[in-house]
């Protein structure tokens, strides 16, 4: 389109052209009929003159109209043909080459020249060329007869018409020739601007210390500066055709991209920062700004890449944030990158805390002793060990900052709700940290090895709404100080009361992982009989022989042992050790089973199964006398992995049995797809189920459904004679389990019971 509009109008639609078509056709229509009008006086009256000279007044008056229409070209083509056909009759009627009328051809001539353009003139020419040789042969032979001026007024004003049109046309003529002159003058002006304008321009683009690029729409490369040049260390002929993304934006991430160009395809601009590599592979961070070039028309036809160099400056500002926030020595986190984060985790202003943190404050032991006596260059160095070892041991998206001198700082971050328990977690990684730095720290430069031991300080964060991270720093300030007037090497909390709880919680945690293998565990069988009161079994329980504490309930320490990952290794030993058990004579030739509890984290090992295997193989026990009880949310928890487990067990000849019936998930739906031999309904339905109907329901429904599938079902918790005798009633070959029929014992006494009945028999 833009060059079509380039292209110049034909000229009869030039305005000049125009007006000269109006006054000829004025002129013509006007000479003609008056000259018409004038040879009617003749004596005689020449019709034919007459007649064609109206007919060249018509050809004028039509040659109006038309222009009137808007129809230039057709007026234009009928003003010069019809006046020419006119004028060659009227020549032919006066004599030819010997009349007055040869003077009307050059004058239409230039009119078409003028009006029709070259090709038409030249043709006009030619045709008037073989008119005029026509009337000289008619001359020679005699043909014309000789011109005789009859009317002298019309030859008058047929040759003022002739002058006056031929002015007006060289007129004209002159006056769009000094137009065009002036347009040509004018446009060669605009040109020389714009083509200064233009090196302005290109200059400006070439001499920019920014890079520019000009992509296609392909995203091809038309065009680079020498900036672009000189930054990448491409050459333009590298460059030059071939992809952006190869070579001007080679660092964009593919998400980034796609980015930019649904901005592009939208028709805006794109800014954003991009890493990009030099020919050398250097990385370079550019700001860029990529906009679309639009045609007059407002079509889109190239992109343009505007882009800063910004490396120094992105270095700069990454200098000017480590130097805020980063310890220059170990190249930690500071100060001031705790608060921050502190600030971060208390979380918007006014709302109770819905998560707890914990701000750890560490200070190496004699670390002042040791600075003095190897230098500070030494003392130096230990920090950066120091730095270096607790980052090892540093937990996934926790914090480790130095303080300042020889004291650091850690935070705990999701450490729970509950406040005891990330009370425990804190204690734990505290402990953690002091064994870590107890090892040997090996110095660059000193064949000594370092070893120095911490205190530590510890507070939770946030503890309230209005809780601030200075006063969780200032909390464990105070408790590092407590620690370190303890003597050094320990931890402390803030909160008194709750720190000596977790205290006591991770102590016996601790000292929980020594007993399972220092032989503190002991092993407790509490019997299980059928209705007739014989024994058929016992269940096995773990009981824990402190040496300080002495005999240590269950209740205490189990709980602590499912928090952490000791209750897979006590599992382990219950298991092995009743193993050890049931390979006694006496289980085997009375088939009394042994019943051991499994907790979910044990069952759900990879190599329980195979465990198993080995335990039965090593031991000697019979598998037909295992039992393994696990609960209902074991089972639902990963139903298709448990019932595989299950069935292997099944297939090795151990009972599988479900622990605390109808306290979970029980369905009929899943119970019917478990692979097991054996309910054991819960204490809680047995204790009332004599007195209260509901409970007396529940255990009917739950006797109901163990007959169904053919299960054996132990009741537990049975301590009354009444609740005896109502399970008796209801299912004649129930098992009891329960203080009514003895309570757990240590498994020797239970043994002991058992062989002297034995060999009474």
């Amino acid at each position: 389109m833009a060059e079509a509009s380039a292209v110049p109008l034909p000229d009869y639609e030039d305005a000049i052209t125009r007006n000269l078509v109006r006054v000829a056709g004025w002129a013509v229509m006007l000479l003609a009929g008056t000259i018409g009008v004038l040879l009617m006086f003749d004596e005689p009256v020449a019709p034919v003159r007459v007649g064609l000279n109206f007919v060249a007044s018509l050809v004028g008056a039509a040659t109006l109209w038309l222009a009137s229409r808007q129809r230039w070209k057709q007026a234009t083509h009928l003003l010069v043909w019809g006046v020419w056909v006119s004028v060659s009759l009227v020549a032919a009627r006066n004599g030819g080459v010997n009349g007055p009328n040869l003077l009307n051809y050059p004058v239409i001539i230039v009119l078409a020249g003028w009006l029709l353009g070259g090709r038409a003139t030249i043709t006009l020419v030619g045709l008037t060329a073989l008119l005029f040789l026509g009337f000289i042969w008619a001359d020679i032979l005699g043909m014309f007869k000789p011109v005789q001026v009859a009317n002298r007024v019309a030859g008058a004003v047929y040759l003022a018409g002739i002058l006056v049109l031929t002015a007006a046309a060289t007129l004209l003529s002159r006056r769009s020739y000094m137009s065009r002159v002036q347009e040509a003058q004018r446009t060669a002006a605009n040109l020389a601007a714009s083509e200064a304008s233009l090196r302005k321009l290109l200059r400006a683009v070439e001499q920019s210390p920014e890079a520019i690029v000009i992509t296609d729409l392909r995203e091809d490369i038309e065009y680079v500066n020498d900036a672009f040049v000189r930054r990448t260390g491409y050459e333009r002929e590298e460059v030059v055709g071939r992809a952006s993304a190869e070579y001007s934006s080679n660092g964009l991430a593919p998400a980034q991209r796609e980015g930019l160009r649904t901005t592009l395809a939208r028709g805006d601009s794109w800014a954003g920062e991009q890493v990009n590599y030099r020919k050398d592979g250097q990385a370079l961070i550019e700001s860029v700004v990529v906009a679309p070039i639009r045609q007059p028309d407002g079509r889109v036809s190239h992109y343009v890449e505007l882009k800063q160099d910004i490396t120094e400056r992105k270095r700069a500002a990454d200098e000017i944030h480590r130097l805020a926030h980063f310890d220059s020595l170990t190249g930690l986190p500071n100060r001031s990158t705790l608060m921050e984060r502190l600030q971060t985790l208390h979380g918007r202003a006014g709302r109770p805390p819905s998560m707890q943190h914990a701000l750890l404050l560490l200070d190496l032991d004699r670390f002042t002793t040791f600075n003095d006596a190897r230098g500070s260059e030494m003392g130096d160095r230990l920090l950066c060990a120091v730095a270096l070892r607790l980052s090892e041991i540093l937990p996934a998206q926790s914090l480790l900052v130095r303080v300042a001198g020889d004291e650091f700082a850690v935070v705990l971050h999701g450490l729970g709700v509950d406040v005891s328990l990330a009370s425990r977690h804190a204690l734990a990684f505290a402990a953690r940290l002091q064994a870590t730095l107890l090892h040997p720290l090996r110095l660059e430069g000193d064949a000594q090895d370092a070893q120095l031991g911490a205190s530590v300080g510890i507070t939770l964060y946030p503890q309230s709404a209005g809780d601030s991270a200075h006063d969780a720093l200032r909390r464990a300030g105070m408790a590092l100080h407590r620690a370190k007037q303890a003597g050094g090497g320990r931890a402390a909390f803030f909160e008194q009361g709750m720190g000596e709880a977790a205290e006591q919680r991770f102590r016996l945690e601790r000292e929980l992982r020594h007993a399972i293998g220092a032989g503190e565990l002991r092993l407790h069988l509490q019997s299980q009989v059928n209705v007739e009161g014989r024994l058929t079994g016992a269940e096995v329980l773990v009981r824990w022989q402190h040496p300080r504490d002495g005999l240590v309930p269950p209740g205490v320490f189990i709980p602590i042992a499912e928090e952490s990952d000791l209750i897979v290794s006590l599992g382990e030993w219950v298991l092995a050790h009743a193993c050890g058990l049931l390979a006694q004579p006496a289980f085997h030739e009375r088939r009394l089973r042994l019943s051991v509890n499994l907790s979910a984290r044990q069952f759900r090992q990879a190599g329980f199964v195979p465990q198993v295997r080995a335990l039965l193989a090593s031991s000697g026990a019979d598998p037909r006398l295992l039992t393994l009880e696990v609960t209902e949310g074991l089972v639902i928890e990963d139903f298709d992995d448990t019932v595989a487990k299950m069935r292997e067990l099944a297939q090795l000849g151990v009972d599988i049995s479900l622990d605390d019936f109808g306290t979970g998930y029980s369905s009929l739906a899943y119970l019917k797809r478990l692979p097991i031999q054996e309910i054991k309904i819960d204490r809680s339905f047995v204790h009332d189920a004599p007195t209260d109907a509901d409970d007396g329901v529940l255990v009917e429904g739950i006797l109901s459904v163990a007959r169904h599938f053919g299960l054996r079902v132990v009741a537990e918790g049975v301590e009354t004679q009444a609740q005896a005798d109502f399970l008796s009633q209801r299912a004649p070959d129930i098992v009891y389990q329960g203080y009514l029929f003895g309570r757990p014992e240590p498994d020797t006494q239970w043994l002991a019971r058992l062989v002297p009945a034995e060999a009474l028999r």
